[in-house]
């Protein structure tokens, strides 16, 4: 793995990257965070090379800019904020409503599958901007001089191919760089003088930009039902009028909706748990899950649009779990006499190596 002194280096060129950067558009936070998703479905655990393609960060920023291309005001249909401080709406933005409006939808699942042309239109329209802009001028800060300890661009390639040890970093601080990015993204919203008219002093930017997916988690239901024989995931309980759709690995944790990640609960459990990862054997449990459903429930919930990956899913949580060994997480249980206790390593099944 990099040593303590890259993974230094590595958050100080970030955090020089944030604070020095000049921005036109929020593209560079929403690179670096498409980057460090990407990071962690790559699976890369290690010093090697990572080549992430711009169609997969073009998918990245339809996520991560589906909720933000919706009107901010109920009153107003023309309240999308900008995300922009030049002329006009940023092209990124332009090109969803363009699919919404195609797609006649305000629904990512339903957008993703109706038109496979259209969305395959739309995902070659961001690529190219992200190329074009974003990628190029991510590592130049206001002096012009560009400092490539990411990657190095090259314009005529279909990747960009982070350099040794830069996906590991990524997977290590993604929480960090996540969080930061937020910030730095809903200031540069905020500020933008076409979005004042919409704001008030008490207005939470950050929850609207951010909060979690507005799609709709009870179609799940009926796909996931029978994988539980109609339990809780957790307590086991029968689920009746009570059924609440989680994710496995919490979206706090990892912020896109993966198929094989949900889980049926009853509220108590699900209210429960909160944002932490379910104790050891659950892990487990949940792995069996989808080794003996995992075809059915990728067949049945790509009629809905869901991403459906399996192997994406099971990269997700083996680096969260790995990541809550190495700073010695609380995980949850459902038994009111531990509720929360460290994490034992031991007990994992994927990282007892």
């Amino acid at each position: 793995m990099p040593t303590a002194d890259f993974q230094l280096n590595f958050l100080k060129r970030i955090q020089w990257l944030l604070e020095s950067s000049s921005y036109t558009s929020t593209y560079k936070f929403a690179l670096l965070m498409a980057t460090a998703n990407l990071a962690i479905e790559s699976g890369v655990n290690d010093d090697r090379e990572c080549s992430i393609s711009y169609q997969q960060l073009a998918e990245q920023f339809i996520q991560l800019y589906w909720i933000q291309a919706l009107p901010f005001s109920d009153q107003s249909s023309d309240s999308v904020l900008r995300q922009s401080s030049t002329t006009g709406q940023a092209s990124v933005i332009n090109s969803i409503l363009n699919l919404q409006h195609k797609a006649k939808t305000n629904n990512l699942s339903i957008a993703r599958t109706q038109n496979a042309k259209l969305w395959q239109s739309t995902i070659k329209d961001i690529a190219s901007t992200i190329k074009r802009y974003p990628a190029r001028y991510l590592q130049s800060a206001e002096d012009k001089v560009c400092r490539e300890f990411l990657y190095t661009y090259n314009a005529k390639e279909k990747v960009i191919t982070l350099k040794p040890g830069i996906a590991y970093c990524f997977t290590r601080f993604s929480k960090i760089i996540n969080k930061l990015c937020q910030q730095y993204w809903t200031e540069f919203v905020r500020k933008n003088r076409h979005n004042q008219i919409y704001f008030s002093d008490d207005v939470d930017l950050q929850q609207f930009l951010f909060h979690q997916s507005r799609q709709s988690l009870k179609v799940l239901e009926s796909i996931l039902i029978d994988a539980q024989q109609g339990q809780c995931f957790y307590c086991h309980k029968v689920l009746k009028n009570n059924i609440e759709v989680d994710h496995f690995i919490p979206w706090s944790k990892y912020p896109v909706d993966t198929t094989h990640n949900f889980i049926l609960t009853d509220h108590k459990c699900n209210n429960s748990k909160r944002d932490y990862l379910a104790e050891e054997l659950f892990y487990e449990k949940w792995l069996k899950r989808n080794q003996q459903y995992g075809h059915t429930i990728e067949q049945e919930a790509k009629t809905i649009g869901f991403i459906t990956n399996q192997q994406r899913s099971e990269t997700i949580s083996q680096w969260a779990y790995q990541i809550a060994v190495e700073h010695e997480d609380l995980v949850w249980s459902p038994k009111l006499s531990i509720k929360l206790r460290p994490i034992n390593p031991g007990l994992l099944p994927k990282l007892r190596a």
